[in-house]
């Protein structure tokens, strides 16, 4: 019986708790409805938000031109109207800014207040800022799919980049794993070039053979092409000669594949079985 009454108890303290709140949220919904000035102040508050969100956007566009990176640009926004202000080398240089300010998300009206000086200075600290951010996203996104591959987890890796080439170092287990981390890296958007320091740690592995290289070389070559999807497309290598098999989408995609493996130092000569849809 006591515990029953407990119970009850706490069941009523909970209503009325329930109860005040709605009572204070009805109270305050009441008060914002009736009072104009609370209504504006909330509004200033978030179209100052969306303003702040707005100019952060634009500046990280124009840091990302590399015509305009090396320039102090300021930007400010009242109600998404933009307004630009410094100084650029040039017209085309201004236009330039307006064209990307304008093209930003969020933005209503642009004010291109910049001002042409031809004789202002590159600053060489901004110059290749955006080169760097570029660089930063590719070492992210690398690191990160390296990560969340099962075969790769774990493994001390490090991963270097620097004008959108990709070093990697560290030590893996085995050849495969050193192959499958390569192919990562390549998968990754904006990646022009590999360098693969990576060592491998178990010293009974077979040894990669010459012509093993060989194909794994062709494979980073047709990946760099970011052209060729390889998901169906076999390669294979005997003392200099490639041979393609699998399918592809079109005729170009099979000539682009030949003349690729064709590039490849240490290749004589290339078989081209690759199936294209416009072939009989």
């Amino acid at each position: 019986m006591t515990s029953l009454n407990s119970t009850e108890k706490g069941s009523g303290k909970l209503i009325v708790v329930f109860v005040v709140l709605l009572l204070l949220a009805g109270g305050a919904y009441y008060v914002y409805t009736q009072n104009p000035s609370i209504q504006n102040a909330f509004q200033s508050i978030r179209e100052s938000t969306q303003d702040t969100a707005t100019s952060s956007r634009v500046r990280t566009a124009l840091v990302l031109s590399k015509q305009l990176s090396p320039f102090d640009i300021k930007v400010k926004t009242n109600q998404g109207e933009v307004t630009l202000e410094g100084q650029v080398p040039s017209e085309g240089f201004k236009n330039l800014a307006g064209v990307i300010a304008l093209d930003t998300s969020s933005v209503k009206q642009l004010h291109n207040n910049l001002s042409v000086n031809p004789a202002i200075g590159r600053d060489p600290d901004r110059e290749h800022l955006g080169d760097r951010v570029a660089d930063l996203e590719i070492k992210t996104l690398v690191s990160e799919a390296l990560q969340k591959n099962a075969e790769l987890a774990g493994k001390q890796i490090t991963t270097e980049v620097k004008e959108q080439m990709v070093t990697l170092s560290g030590t893996v287990q085995t050849v495969s794993q050193k192959y499958t981390a390569d192919q990562i890296a390549w998968q990754v958007p904006g990646v022009h070039g590999l360098t693969d320091n990576l060592s491998v740690s178990d010293t009974q592995a077979t040894p990669e053979s010459a012509d093993d290289k060989l194909a794994h070389r062709v494979e980073f070559e047709l990946y760099s092409t970011k052209a060729i999807p390889l998901k169906g497309i076999q390669i294979r290598a005997n003392n200099g000669t490639i041979t393609l098999t699998g399918t592809v989408r079109s005729r170009a995609e099979k000539l682009l594949a030949e003349v690729t493996a064709k590039s490849v130092e240490g290749v004589h000569k290339v078989v081209n079985s690759l199936a294209a849809p416009e072939e009989p």
